[in-house]
C-alpha cells in the first residue's frame, strides 16, 4: 500500500514537474519571440530614424544651397568698392569719425575693429564707444527708463547674411531702405549699436519713455541718432530711434547745439543712395 501511494505521489510529482518544464520552455520561447519582435520593431525604428535623418540633410541641403544662391545675389548686389568713399574724408574705419552710408563703404570692405569689448550682454562695441554706452546705460537705468542692446558690432560676413535675409524679404531695392549692403554698415565700425526698454524695440522703441530720455540725453555720451524722419533722402535710410552712434562727446554736442541731425550734413558730405 505504501508503495503504491508513494508511486502514485512519485508519478503525480514527475508530471508536475515536467509540467513545470514546460510551461518554462512555453515562457522562454514567448519571451524569445517577443524579444524577435522588438528587435524587429527596433530595427524598423531606427532605419525610419535614419531616413527621417537623411531627408532632413537633404533639405537642410537645399536650404544651404538656396540660401548661398541669395547670398551670391546679395554680394553681387554690393557697390564696388573703387567707387565709394570719392570725397577721400573721414575714411579711416578706425576713427570714430570715419562716415560709412550708401556712398562711403569700409576702407578694406571687410575691416574689423582691432579694440573690440563686450559692451554687454556678449554684444560688442569698440572700447571707447562701449565705456561711453556703459555711463548712458547706467544714466538711463538711473532715470527710471531701463535701455539694453539689441545689436552692436557685425562684421562684413555677418552683414553679408543679415543683407541677404532681407532681400530674400523684400527684394534688393526693397531691403536697400533699411538694410545696408556688405560693407556699407555702421555696424561694421563697432561703434554703431540698437537698443530696446523692457522689451520695446524697433519702431516700438520710438513710442517709449525710454526713447525720450535718450534722444535727449545721448549727445552728453557721445551719441547720436543716426537716422531721423525726414532725412531718409541725406541719410539713405528709413528713420531708425532705435539706432545710435557713437561720435565722441564734442562732435554730438556741437551737432545738438547748431540742431543738425545727420552727420552728411555736419560734415559736408554725400550721402542717400547707392551710386
Amino acid at each position: 500500500m505504501i508503495l503504491l501511494i508513494t508511486a502514485a505521489c512519485g508519478g503525480l510529482l514527475y508530471l508536475h514537474t515536467n509540467k513545470t518544464f514546460e510551461e518554462i520552455r512555453a515562457t522562454r520561447q514567448a519571451t524569445q519571440e517577443n524579444v524577435e519582435r522588438m528587435d524587429t520593431v527596433i530595427a524598423s525604428i531606427i532605419a525610419r530614424k535614419a531616413e527621417e535623418a537623411r531627408l532632413q540633410q537633404l533639405a537642410d541641403a537645399k536650404e544651404i544651397a538656396d540660401l548661398s544662391i541669395t547670398i551670391d545675389e546679395a554680394t553681387a548686389a554690393t557697390v564696388d568698392a573703387t567707387k565709394c568713399s570719392t570725397t577721400k574724408k573721414h575714411t579711416d574705419a578706425s576713427s570714430i569719425d570715419v562716415m560709412v552710408n550708401k556712398k562711403h563703404c569700409m576702407q578694406p570692405l571687410n575691416f574689423m575693429p582691432g579694440d573690440l569689448v563686450d559692451a554687454g550682454g556678449g554684444f560688442l562695441l569698440k572700447k571707447e564707444a562701449a565705456e561711453h554706452y556703459a555711463l548712458l546705460k547706467a544714466a538711463a537705468d538711473a532715470a527710471g527708463v531701463p535701455i539694453n542692446l539689441t545689436s552692436s558690432f557685425r562684421s562684413f560676413s555677418n552683414q553679408v547674411g543679415t543683407y541677404a535675409h532681407w532681400v530674400g524679404v523684400s527684394g534688393p531695392q526693397g531691403a536697400d531702405t533699411y538694410s545696408a549692403r556688405p560693407g556699407y554698415s555702421e555696424h561694421q565700425t563697432g561703434l554703431a549699436f540698437d537698443i530696446a526698454s523692457n522689451g520695446c524695440a524697433l519702431s516700438c522703441f520710438g513710442t517709449s519713455p525710454a526713447y525720450t530720455w535718450v534722444e535727449a540725453h545721448a549727445a552728453e555720451f557721445g551719441f547720436i541718432q543716426r537716422y531721423y524722419v525726414g532725412y531718409e533722402s541725406i541719410t539713405g535710410y528709413s528713420a531708425e530711434e532705435w539706432h545710435y552712434r557713437y561720435v565722441g562727446k564734442t562732435i554730438a554736442q556741437d551737432m545738438k547745439a547748431k540742431n543738425i541731425k545727420t552727420l552728411e550734413q555736419y560734415w559736408d558730405m554725400s550721402g542717400g543712395n547707392y551710386f
